[in-house]
């Protein structure tokens, strides 16, 4: 079976603002930083999404589709931490040790391991994938990605921004009081009434008027330039396959990074489908294995119980 390098980098347009937790002051929490130095040799902190959580996220993908090709199976937790984090290593002395030829037939059997690496049976199994850190093209970082052409690249200041958000604590509302147990308004509920407890000696009862919590996150603005790469190296046709499975499936899910995705938070639009490929001459907008779907259906059908035993291994 052949092997396999490939790589693109290139750009991504934030969507929608995106929020990357990193310190917190007080109810703000401000985006992840890293320093840059400069070309003048002073140091600007810039926002940066880190490759370990794009990696985190097509892991994610890609054990979904390894799960449902296999059957969907109940997967023992040790197999289950192997496809979705990556797995532990086994206590030193506790003789579960994976020997060279397993582990070569473990990489062949499970794409998604050989791909994405794992901790287990006694090793540390390196994978084939290799992601890059999502950087805004600004003033501040365009000496080390140029920005595109006819792209003027704003100061990093201008894209920052606070969205504040409230959250209401509806148990202490009293227009619900009636749906939580041991509560009673003292009379028809009214907009902003107080409740009293039914039995006055459990103080785990205790009730104000509904109070909203107020807080900020600091976010990237939309519309934002991101320099990002991904390569995978050495990787099988099959390997490719799982890779394409992973961002077919996140680019179907919306293509979410960072936090709060579930209020619409970081949203990215990429184009992961022009390749530069390494055989024996590198050839440039190869499309990334179109047909992955039948490769890897084909493989865990003909291999369901192989892949099973050799995950088990890793246990």
């Amino acid at each position: 079976m052949s092997q396999i390098s490939r790589k693109i980098e290139g750009t991504a347009t934030v969507l929608s603002s995106i929020s990357h937790g990193g310190e917190n002051a007080g109810t703000t929490q401000y985006l992840r930083r890293e320093k840059v130095v400069q070309p003048d040799g002073s140091v600007a902190e810039v926002p940066i999404i880190s490759g370990n959580a794009l990696r985190g996220i097509l892991r994610d993908h890609s054990a979904n589709y390894t799960w449902e090709y296999l059957g969907r199976p109940e997967l023992p937790l040790p197999v289950f931490d192997v496809l979705y984090s990556g797995g532990a290593l086994a206590k030193a002395g506790s003789g579960k040790v994976l020997g060279s030829k397993q582990l070569a037939e473990l990489r062949r059997l499970v794409p998604h391991v050989a791909l994405f690496g794992a901790a287990g049976g006694g090793r540390i199994i390196e994978g084939r994938l290799q992601v890059g850190k999502l950087t805004p093209i600004v003033r501040q970082t365009t000496h080390l990605y140029p920005a595109p052409e006819g792209f003027a690249p704003p100061d990093m200041w201008d894209l920052l921004q606070l969205e504040g958000f409230t959250r209401r604590d509806d148990a202490k509302r009293p227009q619900l009081a009636e749906r939580i147990a041991g509560m009673l308004p003292t009379t028809e509920p009214a907009q902003g009434a107080l409740l009293t407890e039914v039995d006055t000696t459990d103080d785990t009862l205790d009730r104000e008027s509904a109070q909203q919590m107020r807080y900020e996150v600091e976010t990237l603005a939309a519309g934002t330039l991101l320099h990002w790469s991904i390569r995978v190296e050495c990787a099988s046709e099959l390997v490719e396959a799982q890779l394409a499975a992973a961002l077919a499936s996140w680019g179907a899910s919306g293509a979410h990074i960072g936090g709060r995705s579930a209020t619409g938070h970081g949203r990215l639009a990429l184009d992961a489908h022009q390749w530069v490929t390494s055989r024996v001459e590198p050839t440039e907008g190869s499309e990334l294995a179109p047909s992955w779907h039948d490769q890897l259906a084909s493989h865990h059908a003909e291999h369901k119980d192989e892949i099973v035993e050799a995950l088990g291994w890793l246990a």
